[in-house]
């Protein structure tokens, strides 16, 4: 599921469990995004948190590991607690960031769910309305 607000664009991919968008991750990543954006007068642009939660409106029950600065926020639910972030990492680059790196599947998990947001200019903020160059691509 894709979303635009004023201020971030939203990705979230399927839960794995429900094979469903899951609002508690929509409602995490749309409440971090919020928290950057009150810390940013009072935080340098370097500024970055990481931790882990319970999501606690997930019907699954799931923990969710997130790292947010104030470019790019990405949550990875379903983790174990011992994680390796840099694997989350290059997996989130591989599905969500164009020209995305190639994953080679092994033995470590793969999260349930995860969401990124990423920090959009006040240009950037879509319409709704097809561009020139998005109706030529469909017709």
């Amino acid at each position: 599921m894709i979303w635009t607000t004023e201020t971030h664009q939203f990705a979230v991919t399927l839960c794995q469990v429900t094979g469903k968008p899951c609002p508690a991750l929509s409602a995490l990543a749309l409440n971090l995004a919020r928290a950057m954006q009150k810390a940013e007068p009072v935080t340098g642009q370097d500024f970055e948190i990481e931790g882990e939660c319970a999501l606690a409106a997930c019907g699954e029950g799931c923990q969710a590991l997130y790292s947010a600065s104030h470019s790019r926020i990405r949550i990875f639910c379903g983790t174990g607690e011992a994680t390796d972030f840099g694997w989350f990492d290059r997996l989130a680059d591989a599905l969500m960031a164009p020209g995305g790196q190639i994953i080679v599947k092994d033995k470590r998990p793969l999260p349930c769910a995860m969401a990124e947001a990423r920090r959009i200019s006040p240009s950037q903020v879509r319409t709704g309305a097809a561009s020139d160059e998005e109706r030529r691509a469909f017709n």
